[in-house]
């Protein structure tokens, strides 16, 4: 029985060979984008569950009150002084360790590269049980010890028998020697990889008695200084859950945070081993995981409802047939299993289609972003067969219901194809897919013109002309600033050189507490501060509202050790913050005054205001911020280049004079451009995936009306005909065949331009330089999906009203 139902199912594509090409393209791509998109998400979240002893290492994350001035409500990791605590604190935990990244300039000889190294506690190899080719888990407990990964271990010794017992140097003074050699790690660790690229750096762990060592790193930890990527790790008992973590992570919170700390740090968050790979994306507010799957999802929905529709439309010509076989005694239960064998035929062959356009895809988009995405059929089949058996089902369902419903003589009249059976159903569905199309349409626009309202918005420095050189704080590099400066200036296309400890767009926070009475905590306001050099306000641009500028020759407008009174820039945002006048004017002047616990108090004069600029961009607020000038705080060079002049071609001058005076320490930079990018990525990759998704809910929708308005226009062949020897011209039959399929799909806009509209608001809150109010994208994208309806629905009315009639009346 199931052969001659498998027959039949054949012999039905082959009669129908366009319907059959149109329900078989839309499955393939629904099917297509369903699959990688809960493969993708599989990936993301399988992350570092090949350790051992994964479901019990969890990570300790800070909630930051959006006061804090951040830019984030949460960092993925905590204040390293809460490690110990948590040892004293919840005994039960087996093993707990921190992770601190910082980059040094490693070198053998007289090669020489410039690493992130994470620095750890020796605890961190009894956490993760890695696969050691020397060594074994003890290497950390020396000093002076440090663990490579093979790759690292052949980078720099070129086999890994040669590895353990080599000496490396930091900066040219801290030795560490090699006591253990791993293996590589997979791409779906978290140590490699994160959700958004490759990790900053991986292949070198080191105690974190080396970074002691190597610049003074207190070894009980700090409660000042958070960076994002410094993880602290707990392996926890069997069995444990997550809320018993989190309870005793809020312990800590409550009995060791004071109530100052609690009004930033507003709680501590646990945070199982495989989210910390998604962590940024928690880290923004966008739930991008679950977001691909809804959106793979209603992809494939559409899809399913094509098919369903034009199955629906195509049953009814099938009547004949279904009134012969109830007259020769087939149960209605035999008829059903007919139709359903048959759907679930088309999308059993529209899977395979699928998979074999997921080995091309896979390959491709492991390459381009680094990912190890595979296809593992043993696991995968059970899932890939379910999915083919459940779409088959809830696709033909309802057409076979319809079809096999009419009694004999009903079905042997052909009733069911001249009247208007499934028609509000046919109507409901394709309003179902152009509400869907339609949603995801408007939000990529809306998605699209916020990003780049994101980009123009940052055009305020000149992102393209400035060449940024990195790693300035060391002695012996800024002895010779003063004589760098001099020599880049002299280079052709060198409009200015400036040194600060922080550039536009980067997303570090370094902040000060000041306030307006000496000693009186209650005035005390935080703002972000950075440290500028007098040709900063020039090289970005930043103009100066009231005032005067800082400078080099005048003594009270650097900060220096043992003196406590300096000179400072604020914006406009702080002089508010700080209860001042509104007038710039005004606050020239003031004194504010800073907190400290180990010295006397610092008096700050105001010298000068700059207007609000949004320094990091993207998605953070404007922030209060304080300009200093402190020699010793400057990390970071930036060269500007006239517009028009090749930075390529600069760069190798401005190298040159580097390699002459530093001989020491490679030069290493990134042009201003790139910072932007680097951050920027994130919402680019958000447009992608949205677009990605859109585009193909779209292409579906086209392609079902395309199938449904090719087999109504058949089916109306006659009428038309008739119409046209009535009198009825082309333009009036046009207009006609339009309007029917115009319908569902203007009413699908009732329901889809609203949904959008909230949807994308809720997403520009997350923005605090937004576009204006969306409701003239959304409109547009409606307006823009319903003449994509039209046209399609015209190529088919064209040709059906342009028929001679005689021909018309003869069709059935």
């Amino acid at each position: 029985m199931l052969k001659n139902y498998l027959l039949i199912a054949w012999r039905e594509l082959l009669k129908n060979k366009l319907y059959a090409g149109i329900n078989l393209l839309g499955l393939t791509v629904g099917l297509t984008v369903y699959v990688f998109g809960f493969l993708l998400v599989a990936y993301e979240e399988s992350h570092d569950q090949f350790f051992e002893n994964s479901d019990r290492i969890y990570t300790a994350a800070s909630h930051f009150s959006p006061d804090a001035g951040i830019g984030l409500t949460l960092l993925d990791g905590v204040y390293t002084g809460v490690a110990p605590l948590i040892e004293t604190d919840l005994p039960q935990i087996e093993a707990t360790a921190r992770s601190v990244r910082r980059e040094f300039l490693v070198s053998l000889d007289d090669r020489q590269f410039y690493e992130r190294i994470q620095f750890v506690d020796p605890e961190l190899l009894d956490v993760f049980n890695f696969d050691y080719i020397d060594g074994d888990k003890n290497a950390l407990t020396n000093p002076n010890g440090m663990v490579m990964v093979r790759s690292m271990a052949e980078k720099y010794f070129g086999s890994v028998n040669d590895a353990v017992g080599k000496t490396l140097l930091l900066d040219h003074e801290t030795p560490l020697s090699v006591m253990a050699v791993i293996e590589d790690l997979p791409e779906n660790s978290h140590f490699v990889y994160s959700v958004v690229g490759a990790s900053d750096g991986f292949g070198i762990f080191a105690p974190l008695s080396a970074l002691d060592q190597a610049v003074g790193y207190d070894l009980e930890g700090n409660w000042n200084n958070l960076s994002l990527g410094d993880l602290t790790y707990m392996l926890w008992p069997e069995g444990t859950k997550q809320e018993e973590v989190q309870t005793g992570l809020d312990s800590i919170w409550e009995t060791h945070f004071d109530e100052d700390m609690k009004e930033f740090v507003t709680g501590l968050q646990a945070r199982r081993l495989d989210q910390v790979n998604t962590f940024m994306w928690d880290a923004i507010g966008l739930p991008v995981m679950s977001s691909i799957q809804i959106l793979a999802l209603l992809v494939l929905i559409i899809a399913i409802v094509n098919y369903t529709n034009l199955a629906t439309a195509q049953s009814m010509g099938r009547s004949r047939e279904v009134g012969l076989r109830k007259t020769m005694g087939a149960a209605r239960s035999q008829l059903l299993v007919q139709f359903l064998v048959e759907s679930i035929s088309l999308v059993a062959l529209s899977m395979l289609f699928a998979v074999v356009v997921l080995e091309v895809v896979v390959p491709v988009f492991n390459d381009a972003t680094g990912k190890g995405l595979e296809l593992e059929y043993s696991s995968l089949l059970p899932w890939l067969l379910f999915s083919t058996l459940m779409v088959g089902v809830v696709s033909g369902v309802y057409p076979a219901f319809l079809i096999t419903r009419s009694a004999p003589i009903e079905a042997l009249k052909n009733s069911g194809n001249k009247g208007s059976k499934g028609s509000l159903f046919r109507g409901v569905m394709l309003g179902i897919q152009f509400t869907i199309s339609i949603f995801m349409l408007a939000m990529v626009i809306v998605v699209f013109f916020q990003n780049l309202k994101v980009s123009e918005s940052a055009n305020i420095y000149p992102r393209d002309q400035v060449v940024v050189l990195q790693r300035l704080d060391i002695e012996s590099i800024q002895q010779r600033m003063t004589t760098l400066r001099s020599e880049w200036l002299q280079i052709p296309g060198v409009e200015a050189v400036t040194y600060s400890s922080q550039v536009p767009y980067e997303q570090s926070n370094s902040s000060v507490g000041l306030g307006t009475v000496m000693g009186d905590d209650e005035t005390q306001r935080g703002i972000m501060q950075i440290m500028i050099d007098e040709h900063f306000l020039d090289a970005y641009n930043i103009p100066l509202l009231a005032g005067r500028r800082l400078r080099t020759d005048m003594s009270a407008d650097t900060l220096k050790e043992g003196v406590y009174e300096a000179n400072i820039l604020l914006n406009e945002l702080a002089v508010e913050r700080f209860g001042l006048s509104a007038a710039p004017e005004e606050a020239i002047g003031t004194v504010l005054y800073d907190y400290p616990e180990t010295r006397q108090a610092r008096a700050y004069t105001i010298v000068g205001v700059l207007p609000n600029q949004n320094f990091q961009g993207f998605h953070n607020e404007i922030k209060p911020m304080v300009f200093m000038q402190f020699p010793a705080n400057y990390s970071l060079a930036s060269v500007r280049v006239a517009a028009g002049v090749p930075l390529a071609r600069v760069l190798t001058d401005v190298e040159g004079v580097w390699t002459t005076l530093v001989p020491d320490y490679p030069m290493q930079s990134e042009f201003l451009v790139e910072t932007f990018d680097g951050v920027f990525k994130i919402f680019n990759l958000t447009t992608q995936v949205l677009g990605g998704f859109a585009m193909m809910a779209l292409m579906l929708s086209m392609i079902g009306l395309f199938g449904l308005a090719a087999f109504m226009a058949q089916n109306r062949t006659r009428e038309i005909g008739i119409r046209k020897v009535m009198g009825a011209n082309i333009l009036q039959i046009i207009r006609l065949l339009i309007w029917q399929f115009s319908k569902p799909v203007m009413w699908s806009l009732l329901f889809a331009l609203p949904a959008a509209y909230f949807a994308s608001m809720a997403y520009l809150d997350f923005f605090a330089n937004r576009i204006a109010a969306p409701a003239g994208i959304v409109l547009a994208s409606g307006v823009t999906a319903v003449l994509f309806a039209w046209i399609i629905v015209s190529v088919h009315a064209v040709r059906i009203a342009r028929a001679n009639p005689i021909q018309a009346l003869r069709c059935e």
